[in-house]
C-alpha cells in the first residue's frame, strides 16, 4: 500500500510514540506537541492524515481543526480526533470543527489500523485525482499557448491593411478558437480589389488548415493580377493535392473595377452574394455555378464566372451560411428571411452593423454555432 506522511499531534510523547509503534515503520511520522504546532506542520508539510489528541496545551484539537481546515484547502487531509470515550462532547465538537472520524482512547490498535487501511485508500484516490488534475492544468497552459502562437501566425496570413478602405466592411466571428471561414481583400489599385470569402468544412483548427492553402493562393495570384477563373481552377487544384478527401471549402472570389463599374465573381457551394441599391432593392445576384473547391478533379471543374456592370450605386454583400444557420434558445434559425430583413430595411453603409448586432441578440450561447462571416463593398 502507499507510504502515508502522518502527523501525530499529542502533548504526551509516550502517546505519540505509541500510536507511531501501533501503525509500524511503513509510514513516514512528524510530531506536533500542541494544536499551534498542527497547524504549522499541517501548511509546511502537507501530511496525508492527521491524528489529533484533542486535550492539549496552548490550542486543543477542535480549534487546530478549526485552523486546519481554513488554511489547507487545496486538498482534503483527513483529520481523526483522539479522545477519552468520557469526553463524548468534545468527539463532536471535533467532528463538527471538520474532522472525518473519531478514536477513543485507550487506543484499539485493530482499530486504528483499521481506519488507517481505510482512510488510505481513499487518500491514494485523491493523490492520483490531483496528479491528473495538475497534467491537465499543465496540457491546457501548453494547449492555450500554442492557440496563442499558432492564431497569430494564422492572422499574420491576413494582410489585414487592405481592409482599411471606407467602402469594406466586415465581420467575422468564429465559433472556437479557430475559424474554418476567411475572408481576404487585396486591394491593387484605388479603383480594382480583389476578394475572397470562404467556408471550409468543420470547425476549430482542423477545418482553419485549408485556408491557409487559400490564402496563399488567392494572395499569390491575385498580387500578380490572374483572371478571377485562373484563381479559383489554382485553389481547386491545391485543395485535392493538399488537403485528405472528404474535406472542402465553400468559397467565392471576386475582382472588382470601380472604373469600368464590373464585378466578376466565381461562386463555388456559397450563399448568393447579392448587389442591393440605394432603394433596399436586390438588382443582381451571384449564384453558386459549381461545387465547393477541393471536390472535383481538375477535368471536371468549372471555373466559369459571372461577369456584371453596375449602373447605379449598390452594395455588394457576400456570407457565409453560419449567418442563416444561426440558432436561438429554440433551435430556430435565423434564416434568409431573418437576414434578408434586416438587409433590405437599412442603407448601405449600415447593414452589415445592423445585421452584426441582430445576429448576436438571435443566438444562443448556449447551442453550437458555425463560424460567421459576411463582407460589404460598396460599389460607387
Amino acid at each position: 500500500m502507499h507510504i502515508l506522511k502522518i502527523l501525530i499531534v499529542d502533548d504526551i510523547a509516550v502517546n505519540r510514540l505509541l500510536v507511531a509503534k501501533i501503525l509500524t515503520k511503513k509510514h513516514e511520522f512528524i510530531y506536533a506537541e500542541n494544536g499551534l504546532q498542527a497547524v504549522e506542520l499541517a501548511v509546511q508539510e502537507e501530511p496525508d492524515l492527521i491524528l489529533m489528541d484533542v486535550m492539549m496545551p496552548e490550542m486543543n484539537g477542535v480549534e487546530a481543526t478549526i485552523k486546519i481546515r481554513e488554511q489547507c484547502t487545496h486538498k482534503w487531509i483527513p483529520i481523526v480526533i483522539l479522545s477519552a470515550l468520557a469526553d463524548e462532547e468534545k468527539m463532536i465538537a471535533g467532528l463538527r470543527a471538520g474532522a472525518d472520524d473519531y478514536l477513543t482512547k485507550p487506543l484499539n490498535r485493530d482499530i486504528l489500523l483499521a481506519k488507517v487501511r481505510t482512510m488510505q485508500h481513499s487518500i491514494l484516490i485523491q493523490k492520483n485525482l490531483l496528479e491528473a488534475n495538475r497534467q491537465l492544468t499543465e496540457y491546457h497552459q501548453k494547449n492555450e499557448a500554442e492557440y496563442a502562437f499558432t492564431k497569430d501566425i494564422f492572422d499574420q496570413l491576413i494582410k489585414y491593411k487592405d481592409f482599411r478602405d471606407d467602402n469594406i466592411n466586415y465581420w467575422h466571428c468564429p465559433s472556437k478558437h479557430f475559424s474554418g471561414d476567411l475572408i481576404s481583400i487585396k486591394k491593387m489599385s484605388a479603383d480594382r480589389l480583389y476578394f475572397i470569402i470562404a467556408d471550409s468544412t468543420g470547425h476549430g483548427l482542423a477545418a482553419s488548415l485549408p485556408t491557409i492553402i487559400v490564402n496563399q493562393v488567392f494572395q499569390s495570384m491575385a498580387e500578380k493580377q490572374f483572371l478571377v477563373s485562373s484563381i479559383a481552377k489554382e485553389i481547386n487544384h491545391r485543395l485535392r493535392v493538399d488537403i485528405p478527401r472528404g474535406r472542402f471549402v465553400a468559397l467565392a472570389i471576386g475582382m472588382l473595377d470601380m472604373g469600368n463599374q464590373t464585378i466578376e465573381i466565381w461562386n463555388g457551394g456559397l450563399p448568393e452574394l447579392v448587389a442591393i441599391n440605394s432603394h433596399c432593392e436586390i438588382i443582381h445576384k451571384f449564384a453558386s455555378k459549381s461545387v465547393a473547391s477541393g471536390i472535383l478533379d481538375d477535368n471536371n471543374f468549372n471555373d466559369s464566372t459571372d461577369i456584371w456592370q453596375w449602373t447605379e450605386p449598390c452594395e455588394l454583400f457576400a456570407y457565409t451560411d453560419g449567418i442563416t444557420d444561426a440558432l436561438n434558445h429554440n433551435d430556430k434559425e435565423f434564416g434568409e428571411v431573418g437576414l434578408f430583413d434586416v438587409l433590405l430595411q437599412h442603407q448601405a453603409g449600415e447593414r452589415l452593423d445592423a445585421l452584426k448586432a441582430a445576429i448576436i441578440k438571435f443566438m444562443s450561447n448556449e447551442k453550437e454555432q458555425d463560424d460567421v462571416s459576411c463582407l460589404s463593398i460598396l460599389c460607387r
